[in-house]
């Protein structure tokens, strides 16, 4: 299971490169957006280790987890939907990021237990 925590910390040290390049490039809004993978990355691994925290054996940390990840981005999910109607071009785009850095989070750690 520390795999899957290497694996979140270099994630997030991945985003973080690519937010400081931005920064750099002067690219401020993509950065901000970099900066949100950073922080899905940084729930993530809180949820990890609340889970683990909870959890007594293996598998009910493993179904822990997968209920918190499935839990989570329920608003965002709401947000998105919302941006859409009112036609908010730049919370599509950060609600759409942060959906899918949670689902390559996630199929990384159902692919690393299941």
């Amino acid at each position: 299971m520390n795999d899957f925590l290497t694996y979140l910390d270099q994630l997030k040290k991945q985003f973080e490169e690519e937010e400081q390049s931005l920064i750099c490039a002067q690219r401020k809004d993509e950065a901000n957006f970099a900066k949100i993978k950073v922080n899905i990355c940084d729930i993530c691994k809180t949820l990890y280790q609340v889970s683990l925290k909870k959890a007594e054996n293996r598998e009910a940390f493993i179904e822990e987890y997968l209920r918190q990840l499935t839990r989570l981005p329920e608003n965002w999910k709401i947000s998105y939907e919302k941006a859409k109607e009112h036609g908010d071009a730049t919370k599509i785009v950060i609600e759409e990021i942060k959906l899918e850095v949670l689902e390559t989070i996630r199929n990384s750690f159902e692919e690393r237990t299941i």
